[in-house]
């Protein structure tokens, strides 16, 4: 069956989306380092609180914003019926997805653990039933919704003006960005390559929201199996480690390409595209050549940087 093209008609502009993507993370950044001023280690214990906050300003940041400027608030977010046979393909490919993720970004910790120690992850690890559900619902429920507003609601129907698929990419690398943290880069821009597809596919901004579910879900439950076992302050993995990584993570692939096969098949006929505008030249050209998107990527790496530097010093200068 041929996939439908359809022209773009929504309010939302990419410029606004830009400018608004670039204002929450200014307030976001701006956010963080107040509260890592005044709050120092007391946020280690709040860590929930945080996370609460910054789905907050997420989702109020871009649904304000439509309000405002009288956008199509259900076209924009796809807010659509899930099919079941997609949902359940989604759901088989969150494991081999997230093994995927989990390898792309031990490759870069692997060689960052040379020049500097890698935090291991600050969330709690649930080691009740009762805490794994309260993870389950903030870590889990909460970013799947909130985010997936931003990103494949906000920013995919924004970039789509430039065709479906190039959308998926960009919003991709965006997601990566928005993490604002080097050793979770590879990971959330493959994992947001895959998020974007299934949303586009589907037309359903849930299949987007399930996706994240299921991978920030998973994460908790591996977690709280292991949850007895002492926790370690920094990553430390030997190149056997890594080599048993790869391995494992090439074999999910495999499995996500063939799933992701049975996905399209699914979905053909269904799926409504919005042709590319240019070449990918001129699109990354016009990307990376706004203003918002270069005061985004050059924070991004003067944070990085701050990061790395600081994280240097207190590996090797005695304090």
């Amino acid at each position: 069956m041929i996939e439908r093209v359809v022209p773009m008609n929504n309010k939302l502009t990419l410029t606004g989306a830009n400018k608004l993507f670039f204002a929450f993370t200014v307030v976001f950044m701006l956010y963080q380092l107040l509260a890592g001023i005044f709050f120092g280690e007391a946020l280690l214990d709040n860590v929930y609180v945080l996370l609460v906050i910054n789905q907050a300003l997420i989702a109020s940041f871009v649904l304000i914003y439509c309000i405002v400027k009288k956008i199509n608030i259900k076209e924009t977010f796809r807010f659509k019926k899930l099919d079941l046979l997609p949902a359940i393909l989604i759901v088989l490919l969150a494991v081999p997805a997230m093994l995927v993720a989990s390898m792309l970004n031990n490759i870069l910790v692997y060689f960052l653990q040379f020049i500097m120690d890698v935090p291991a992850s600050t969330l709690p690890v649930p080691k009740t039933v009762s805490e794994l559900a309260v993870g389950i619902l903030l870590i889990g429920v909460l970013p799947g919704v909130c985010e997936e507003l931003m990103h494949r609601g906000f920013l995919l129907k924004a970039y789509e003006r430039r065709g479906s698929y190039k959308a998926v990419v960009i919003v991709a690398i965006l997601f990566g960005l928005f993490h604002f943290d080097i050793t979770n880069l590879l990971g959330p821009i493959f994992l947001g390559l895959l998020i974007g597809y299934y949303v586009v596919r589907t037309g359903s901004i849930f299949a987007g929201m399930l996706a994240h579910f299921m991978n920030n879900t998973i994460a908790q439950l591996i977690q709280f199996m292991f949850a007895d076992q002492e926790p370690a302050e920094y990553i430390r993995l030997s190149l056997q480690e890594l080599i048993g990584i790869i391995g494992l993570g090439i074999v999910s692939l495999v499995v996500v390409a063939g799933l992701l096969y049975l996905f399209k098949k699914v979905t053909e006929g269904k799926a409504e595209i919005v042709p590319p505008i240019s070449r990918t030249r001129d699109d990354v050209r016009a990307v990376i050549t706004h203003w918002p998107i270069i005061a985004v990527i050059a924070m991004y790496v003067l944070w990085t940087l701050f990061y790395i530097l600081v994280s240097i010093a207190s590996r090797y200068l005695p304090f």
